[in-house]
């Protein structure tokens, strides 16, 4: 009977989860798209994955490979299941560990196992976003389920100190790096920072540095790689011409700033030159006029510099730009995406219409500003309850992780930042549900005591 009560909600949210996704997947046919698979550009073409992964992975330049290792494993055994089915595995199975991670921060924040049900069900099972991202095949739910997971971490370690906790946090941020290039090599540094409160108080320095150092070094690794075959220290080759699109400047060196295919092969040939004409340069992967073509490593790295120099001399201008778009993102759901799963337009056509209604761009807007708003007031009322010690860094490391990823999203990129913003979601997530617990849920805000850290 006690185990009964103990996990009646947990299977409540699984059965919720089925009976929905029976529903969307049987009924209304929403699936991926099999034409995203390897439509979209940061993906491997289907034959180097096929015949040799291991091989297009170390070759591979263009992106951090984890992703597509995923995907090359699902591309190994379509034999047995097909490559699409397998990605909606991947990605249902993403769904339930953030069901998992949502229901034990919830639980950790002292919320009831009805308020958890209910929180998790309108929030996580039945947002139109969580469903898009988990019918479309990119990286975008994989890593907002790993940001999930950091944060939950993140609050148990400051509840309790586990090495174990310590591990994970590593070990996920390092995911996040090995996945999306926009998550810098240097954000294992920022967690080092972050818990470093922590681990001055707990007088473990040194083991902390050295597992801080094993895990920078893992999320290198492609860097490392990079450097060596192609001269280049980056876990993305794309990242001056990211930069480069980012500030405006491929506008003013175009098309060699562009992510055209203007002169490839010419920069192609130009960039063997530099690395001397190894034998391996002449792989099929580095000349095949795609994204991962060595001609837009030659492309990147002209063009690096000069978008950083760009971006300084014109800073307040492309800051007005970056906050009209800011603005303008904020005013759209997460499935303003030019991709969409099979059969999405069919039956979320109101939805679609509806984001570009004028008067739901207001409510939108609206909503996260006020999010946004509240948010900061927790933070501020809470940081002068001195009994609200962890939580008033988990607050901050929550605020803080979201506020790297807004900069890199905006700074770093023109276009996509409601896909990006879609990784940040653990965010909306954690203070609408703060938001809520302290407007509606209880008269007096009030969160467990956690022990002091000793």
């Amino acid at each position: 009977m006690i185990i009964k009560e103990n996990y009646r909600y947990s299977i409540y949210l699984i059965f919720s989860l089925i009976l929905t996704r029976i529903i969307s997947y049987y009924y209304l046919n929403i699936t991926i798209d099999e034409k995203w698979i390897f439509g979209l550009w940061q993906h491997l073409r289907l034959e180097y994955l096929q015949n040799n992964l291991l091989q297009s992975l170390l070759y591979f330049h263009a992106q951090p490979p984890l992703w597509n290792f995923i995907l090359g494993i699902g591309v190994k055994i379509s034999s047995f299941i097909k490559l699409d089915v397998f990605i909606n595995l991947i990605n249902f199975l993403t769904t339930l560990l953030i069901i998992y991670s949502s229901y034990h921060l919830l639980k950790n924040l002292n919320f009831n196992r009805v308020q958890r049900y209910f929180l998790i069900l309108f929030l996580i099972i039945l947002s139109p976003s969580i469903l898009f991202y988990e019918n479309f095949p990119s990286y975008a739910h994989f890593t907002c389920l790993l940001l999930f997971l950091i944060k939950l971490n993140f609050l148990k370690i400051y509840k309790k100190f586990k090495n174990k906790y310590e591990f994970q946090i590593y070990l996920y941020s390092s995911m996040v790096i090995l996945t999306w290039s926009a998550y810098l090599i240097y954000f294992n540094i920022i967690i080092f920072i972050l818990l470093l409160p922590l681990i001055m108080n707990k007088k473990r320095i040194l083991k902390s540095f050295l597992i801080f150092l094993m895990f920078f070094i893992i999320g290198m690794t492609p860097s490392i790689k990079n450097k060596f075959l192609f001269d280049i220290f980056l876990n993305s080759s794309w990242s001056g011409l990211n930069a480069a699109q980012a500030t405006g400047y491929d506008r003013e060196n175009w098309p060699l700033c562009s992510f055209t295919t203007d002169n490839l092969k010419a920069y192609n040939s130009t960039y063997k030159d530099i690395l001397n004409n190894k034998d391996y340069l002449n792989n099929d992967i580095l000349n095949d006029n795609t994204f991962n073509d060595l001609g837009y490593i030659y492309k990147s790295t002209k063009c690096h510099n000069d978008a950083k120099v760009h971006l300084i001399k014109n800073f307040y201008s492309i800051t007005k730009q970056k906050i009209a778009r800011f603005f303008s993102v904020h005013a759209h759901l997460s499935i303003d995406f030019a991709f969409k799963p099979k059969n999405w337009v069919n039956h979320f056509s109101t939805l679609e219409k509806m984001n570009y209604n004028d008067l739901f761009k207001i409510i939108i807007i609206s909503f996260f500003g006020l999010n946004y708003i509240f948010y900061m007031a927790i933070v501020l009322i809470n940081l002068r309850d001195r009994n609200k010690k962890i939580l008033n860094y988990f607050l901050i490391i929550n605020l803080i992780l979201y506020l790297y990823l807004l900069f890199v999203s905006f700074y770093g990129s023109t276009w996509e930042q409601e896909r990006m913003r879609y990784t940040g979601y653990s965010f909306i997530f954690i203070s609408a549900c703060l938001i809520i617990k302290r407007l509606f849920l209880q008269k007096e805000f009030k969160y467990i005591k956690f022990k002091t850290i000793n």
